[in-house]
Order: structure tokens, then sequence, then C-alpha cells
């Protein structure tokens, strides 16, 4: 399985959690982390770029944008091409860095396992409080 996170998260964030994946010898269900950038080889691809390229994959986008409207918005194109997408629901106000960070490491094999047992086209909601959810278009 790959997880493709956006370019709104610091690479560093997905540079932690590919150190902490890759150590972790004994998980039921190993992951590769990468960055949008590293992904596409390029800096500033289109949604739908990465949309393209992960679906020839089978690779999940994650991303935080600032709600689920905008990825409603590509609702047609993820079902045509079967792609599965995670997004950190900013709370109102903002957030904090180490929000995301506790949010996804205290969550992180319950991700992976309910995302294992889904089919895609998909889309969670990953709340501050680590809280997954399953959204329907």
């Amino acid at each position: 399985m790959i997880f493709i996170f956006d370019e709104n998260y610091p690479i560093s964030l997905t540079q932690g959690l590919t150190l902490l994946e890759s150590a972790n010898k004994h998980s039921p269900i190993p992951v590769n982390v990468i960055d949008a950038i590293s992904f596409m080889g390029r800096k500033g691809a289109s949604d739908i770029d990465i949309i393209t390229q992960a679906a020839n994959k089978n690779a999940i986008i994650i991303t935080h944008d600032s709600d689920f409207r905008r990825i409603k918005h590509y609702k047609p194109f993820l079902l045509q091409h079967k792609v599965g997408y995670i997004y950190f629901k900013t709370p109102k106000g903002g957030y904090h860095y180490w929000d995301i960070v506790k949010s996804f490491i205290s969550k992180w094999e319950e991700l992976k396992d309910k995302i294992s047992k889904d089919t895609h086209p998909f889309t969670y909601e990953v709340s501050k409080t680590g809280a997954i959810n399953r959204c329907y278009f």
C-alpha cells in the first residue's frame, strides 16, 4: 500500500512516517509513505495529475484541504480512477503541526487496517482527535 502525502504536509512528516514504518517489521499491513513532490518528481503538480498517477499505483492520497467540498469537486474523477483519499479535517481556528502528527501516529495501524479492508474508491476523514470516519460523496 502506498500513502502519498500532498504538498500541504511538511516533507519531514512523510520522512518521519517512512522511518517509523520501515522499523515496524511486524506490521501486518506494511505501507510505503511518500510525499507528492517525490512521487510526481516535481513540485506543483495539479490534483488531477496526482490522482491520475496515484490510480496507476493503486495509491492513497492524504491531504488536509480545508473542507470536504473541495474533494467532492473531484468525485467523478476519483470514481473513474478508483482512488482512495484521506483528509485531515482542519479544525476551525487552524491546527498545530503536532496535532497532525499525534492524530496520525496514534491511529496509524487502525487507519491502515480500515483502508486495507476497503475497496477503491473511498474517502476517510481523520480528525484532530484521531477519529477516523468513512465519508461518502
